[in-house]
């Protein structure tokens, strides 16, 4: 059965990008930052949203208004950590839409159907699109976190009212060409993260300008060359990019929980 094309395509604006986020992200969350037009709105119509990053950015998935017609209830319906973030302006420059994507509320017809094929082939974002220290790559870093934080691995609460003074994102400077002949990954920069408001203070407390350094001094040393970069070792398959303070140990499970990547012993 083909799927009937949208009729129009409505705008949905957080204003405040960080709160926008974790309302995403956490749909228990108090945080209402939402702006959007009051014109008519049907079942099946698409709903867009944007962020106030700089720049402007606009989120790769699109929501279905149900039956009920309420696009908050058509926001809150969607996993927007799948998602990516966009440049608003460079999607509008390859529709040709101009300023109808900065000014308008809803889009009609073909313009609909164009935002929303074009939002789709651009689904999928590596690691290398969270560099930058624009507010734009820290959207991007937090909705690919999903909340959790990268330091102890564990949930950050987005439903507290204070959410967004309890997280904190790490950024990275703008991708750089590596090294020729690097053979390890103990030459990674640095990686960007989200980090809860304790890992954050340990990590500030500690001195440390780099997270990879930070997660790496957390763990043991290795026995048998006394190394600090050792790496936890996880069994399975890889879903998306391998942090450097992991190392993928196949799919069949041994003993082995740690690797250590200056000599490549393993215990």
């Amino acid at each position: 059965m083909t799927q009937t094309p949208p009729k129009r395509l409505h705008i949905v604006e957080g204003s405040v990008w960080k709160d926008a986020v974790i309302a995403l992200l956490e749909p228990a969350s108090p945080y209402r930052p939402w702006r959007y037009s009051f014109e008519e709105v049907s079942p099946g119509d698409l709903v867009a949203v944007i962020l106030g990053t700089d720049p402007i950015s606009i989120l790769t998935e699109c929501a279905d208004v149900g039956n009920d017609g309420r696009l908050g209830t058509a926001v809150r319906g969607v996993r927007w950590d799948r998602a990516h973030v966009v440049d608003l302006t460079t999607i509008a420059a390859m529709l040709g839409l101009g300023h109808s994507m900065t000014t308008e509320w809803t889009l009609d017809g073909d313009a609909a159907l164009q935002t929303r094929r074009a939002l789709t082939g651009l689904r999928c974002g590596g690691r290398e699109v969270r560099f930058g220290h624009t507010s734009m790559a820290e959207a991007r870093v937090l909705l690919h976190s999903g909340g959790n934080c990268q330091g102890c691995d564990r949930e950050i609460d987005l439903s507290r009212p204070d959410a967004r003074d309890e997280v904190f994102v790490h950024t990275v400077d703008a991708y750089r060409r590596p090294a020729p002949r690097r053979s390890s990954l103990t030459a990674e920069a640095d990686w960007p993260v989200v980090l809860c408001r304790g890992c954050h203070l340990r990590m500030q407390d500690g001195g440390y300008r780099s997270f990879v350094d930070f997660r790496l001094d957390k763990n043991p040393s290795c026995p048998q060359c006394g190394g600090r970069r050792s790496l936890s070792t996880f069994y399975g398959m890889p879903a998306g990019d391998i942090p450097p303070w992991r190392h993928a140990g196949g799919c069949c499970v041994s003993e082995e929980r740690w690797y250590c990547d200056l000599c490549g012993y393993q215990w």
